[in-house]
């Protein structure tokens, strides 16, 4: 195909893609993922490959992508646990923090410049994933809040999808310490589109010039649509609340690459 291919009219020149569910799920390639990657490169597309799972720092990603055969650049690879801590840096310095959270996220803060406190010297309490959540955590993390921390969340994902099924995510930790202290947080990850917009600045794009494909319309999907970008949503069945928004439904990523290539991704 030559030429750009057209969205409404403009064209598309990027792909921004949801990891977790979507081109694997525990770090196993989905039908079609490798295949579809190497096409969108072969055509020009520029890439970019977005999780909301804290638990990743990019680096560590970055070398599970390549393993899988999914050909990713480290620049074109983003974490909530990266793009918290670069959004920490650049709104309030480097800071102490006390992470809620597994190595990733703690190598990311800690990449960043912020350093790791006890609950005493927290300037801020951040909040991921944490298989190995306890009480005393829980307990840390809320006493920090009080004495005046701020409370930051990577995310707010209700689940995590794995090979037996969801499982609860960083939503989960999140709500308990929001419930206890009364306290809203400020949240990073998608749905929300400063990782989206990070992205668009590393591939040099606008936002009229990309489609996002993903599993999960809550946070995918809702990300796309407050940023006026198209959406693809595949591996689920179409939803009539989220197609009445504009959100398109593929059941597969052979399937999305075929709407994205006949520029049919937001009829």
């Amino acid at each position: 195909m030559s030429g750009p291919l057209q969205c409404a009219g403009m064209p598309i020149r990027g792909v921004v893609f949801d990891l977790d569910g979507t081109l694997f799920v525990s770090f196993r390639p989905r039908e079609g993922a490798v295949e579809v990657v190497s096409e969108l490169r072969r055509r020009g597309m520029r890439l970019a490959f977005l999780t909301n799972n804290s638990t990743y720092s990019v680096r560590n990603l970055h070398r599970a992508l390549n393993g899988m055969g999914i050909v990713a650049a480290m620049d074109e690879v983003l974490t909530s646990s990266y793009v918290t801590a670069r959004w920490l840096l650049e709104t309030r310095g480097e800071v102490g923090v006390l992470p809620i959270g597994e190595a990733g996220l703690v190598e990311e803060l800690v990449r960043a410049g912020h350093r790791v406190v006890g609950e005493e010297e927290a300037e801020a309490v951040v909040v991921g994933l944490d298989r190995e959540l306890t009480y005393s955590k829980l307990m840390r993390a809320c006493r920090a809040i009080w004495r005046g921390a701020l409370f930051v969340a990577t995310n707010r994902d209700r689940y995590l999808p794995t090979e037996h099924g969801p499982v609860p995510g960083a939503g989960a930790v999140v709500a308990a310490i929001e419930a206890v202290t009364g306290r809203n947080p400020i949240v990073v990850g998608k749905p929300e589109p400063l990782m989206l917009d990070r992205a668009l600045r590393r591939m040099g794009l606008d936002r009229s010039e990309v489609v996002v494909v993903g599993d999960n319309p809550e946070t995918d999907a809702e990300m796309a649509l407050r940023a006026g970008v198209p959406s693809v949503i595949v591996w689920r069945d179409p939803d009539p609340r989220w197609e009445a928004r504009g959100v398109r439904y593929s059941r597969d990523l052979r399937a999305a690459l075929k709407l994205i290539l006949e520029g049919n991704v937001d009829e």
